[in-house]
């Protein structure tokens, strides 16, 4: 980020006005009966939980199959090196639907969410949309403002429900681990024993307030609803003269890992239960996705839809105790670290006869840039300076060379790391055990070109300029992210 926009951020803790755009002239009938009177797209993000990098037939998996996930990718660009803003699910979900990094307001990790900054500071994605004259849609898992509290339990912080923040339609479990199962009744123990909501919630646009979803069929499996809900949403707002903005963030495949039956004995040749019980979750995610993709063909809607996908972090290690069976080959690293097994995740974007189908490109993309590129989609004015990503289209369209030239995380304040092109130093907190079972060091410079795994020793980055070069940058962004934490914490007195 240029030092101007980083001044204004010091200096100015407050966002500039979004201007309400007026509907535009119709785009004329559209297939099936359907018309959508509006020009500009519709914005469908969908994010999958814990996620591998490795785990997509178009990211390398042979296991198991993901044709919808694929011919989503086919669909326009697939990006080799996107990465989220954090190794854990909390920040990552806070800096994706701000487009901020998540430590400048004070979400160090999932333990330390204190919120999302109100409004007249930083205004989320949906609200952004919605002051653009967009019906705003959630369905999934929120995780955001996640309060934990030995005696109350797992709750969301006042202020800070999906309904609260931009959202018109909701159906959502607040946050964490769900049980797969909800409305059998080992799935009620399961929720109830660890002080969870143990019942999904519905908002719908015209209600004021939630209510909690009862008498479900027990076999109702997860996945399955969010993408059904997904689906009822993009039909019910084919023919509106507005366009709309959905969330669909499934937990998918977020421990604990469970599927249905029939899934599971597709994989049966899978000798590794977890691995198994993966593929299972995958394939149905897979079939949610294609029934999210067929609602916007059959409502004459794809062509004019905006749509991305990512994972929220990388897989959990493979010898750790909660492991989900994914994996992020070829990277070192899991969930928890901010060596590329926890950071790059499968990231893609698809918006048809925009942006060219059939990319695959290395260049690096964030989560942060999901924010600012939409909005400039939606004909919004230009992403206000307190955001930190950059608004990919004119690059995406062929107007443009990429945008990122450097990008930055940090997590629990000692995992930290930089990459400038391929160059990267990773400040991880603890030692890691490398892809090929060698040790990288907690600190260690790569060259990401010749060096993807981060491996440590010889392979490591040589070069003491260049070392030196990594390293002021990063201190120097630090340094923003500690001044800005003090001024935009929730309940910091800013």
């Amino acid at each position: 980020m240029n030092q101007s926009r980083r001044t204004f951020l010091r200096d100015s803790a407050v966002c500039l006005a979004v201007g309400v755009l007026a509907v535009a002239t119709s785009r004329g009938a559209a297939r099936k009966g359907f018309a959508q009177s509006h020009d500009r797209p519709n914005v469908l993000l969908i994010l999958t939980d814990d996620q591998g990098y490795h785990d997509l037939s178009c990211q390398g998996a042979e296991d198991f199959a993901t044709p919808h996930i694929d011919a989503l990718a086919a669909s326009g660009v697939r990006f080799t090196a996107g990465y989220v803003t954090a190794p854990q699910c909390g920040p990552s979900r806070a800096g994706l639907l701000t487009g901020m990094h998540q430590s400048r307001f004070g979400c160090t990790d999932n333990n330390n969410d204190f919120g999302l900054p109100p409004a007249d500071v930083v205004q989320v994605l949906p609200e952004q949309l919605k002051s653009l004259g967009y019906t705003t849609g959630m369905v999934g898992k929120w995780h955001v403002g996640f309060l934990e509290d030995e005696q109350d339990g797992h709750a969301t912080r006042p202020g800070h429900h999906p309904w609260e923040r931009g959202f018109d339609y909701v159906l959502k479990h607040h946050g964490g681990m769900s049980h797969f199962f909800p409305y059998r009744d080992d799935g009620w123990k399961w929720m109830t024993d660890r002080k969870r909501e143990p019942r999904l919630r519905r908002k719908l646009e015209q209600e004021a307030t939630p209510t909690y979803l009862e008498d479900l069929p027990e076999d109702t499996y997860l996945t399955d609803i969010f993408s059904d809900d997904a689906a009822d949403f993009i039909k019910r707002h084919g023919d509106d003269a507005a366009p709309w903005f959905l969330f669909l963030s499934y937990n998918a495949p977020h421990t604990p890992i469970m599927a249905p039956k029939d899934k599971m004995d597709k994989y049966a040749h899978i000798e590794d239960g977890r691995r198994r019980t993966l593929a299972a979750m995958m394939d149905s995610l897979d079939d949610g996705v294609g029934k999210v993709l067929d609602a916007l063909q059959e409502t004459g809607q794809r062509d004019n839809t905006l749509v991305w996908f990512l994972s929220d972090n990388g897989a959990v290690q493979l010898d750790a105790h909660n492991w989900n069976g994914s994996r992020n080959d070829p990277f070192s690293g899991a969930k928890g670290d901010v060596v590329e097994g926890g950071i790059r995740v499968p990231f893609m974007v698809s918006w048809p006869g925009t942006i060219p189908e059939g990319q695959v490109v290395d260049n690096p993309v964030i989560s942060l840039d999901i924010l600012p590129t939409s909005l400039a989609a939606a004909g919004g004015p230009e992403a206000d300076p307190i955001h930190d990503g950059n608004n990919l289209l004119p690059w995406l369209k062929g107007e443009a060379e990429c945008p990122n030239d450097v990008l930055y995380w940090t997590w629990r304040r000692n995992f930290n790391a930089v990459r400038v092109g391929d160059l990267k130093e990773i400040r991880n907190g603890k030692p890691v055990t490398a892809i090929d079972g060698t040790e990288i060091p907690a600190h260690n410079f790569v060259d990401l070109a010749s060096n993807p795994a981060e491996l440590a020793g010889e392979h490591a980055l040589q070069s003491a300029e260049k070392r030196q070069m990594l390293s002021r940058k990063l201190d120097a962004w630090l340094q923003t992210v500690r001044e800005d934490a003090q001024k935009l914490t929730p309940g910091s007195g800013s």
